[in-house]
């Protein structure tokens, strides 16, 4: 919980500078600071197979091996369409408890 209260205070300084007219953030660095809370904040992005495994940094046989041990769950159906997807933050869930 400690890290989200330094992001907390790291956002909440970003804007209070912009609110005083005081911020020294390039058109850059605001493009780069947007990308990366829309890419953090937005956990239910859904990815196809080649995506997750792009995201995990492992093969398909090795996805399809961590799915049929139950440590990725199955993909999900979306109506009118014939390929599973997966969701980001059940990506992340699976990375963060391998990393340990």
């Amino acid at each position: 919980m400690k890290k989200l209260q330094v992001i907390r205070n790291l956002l909440y300084k970003i804007i209070e500078d912009i609110d005083a007219g005081n911020s020294n953030i390039s058109d850059d660095q605001y493009d780069s600071i947007i990308e990366q809370i829309n890419f953090l904040s937005n956990s239910n992005t859904k990815y196809s197979k080649y995506q997750a495994c792009k995201f995990l940094n492992i093969s398909r046989a090795t996805f399809d091996n961590k799915v049929r041990e139950g440590l990725i769950p199955p993909g999900r159906k979306q109506q009118g369409f014939k390929e599973l997807f997966w969701l980001k933050k059940d990506l992340e869930e699976y990375n963060r408890l391998n990393k340990k």
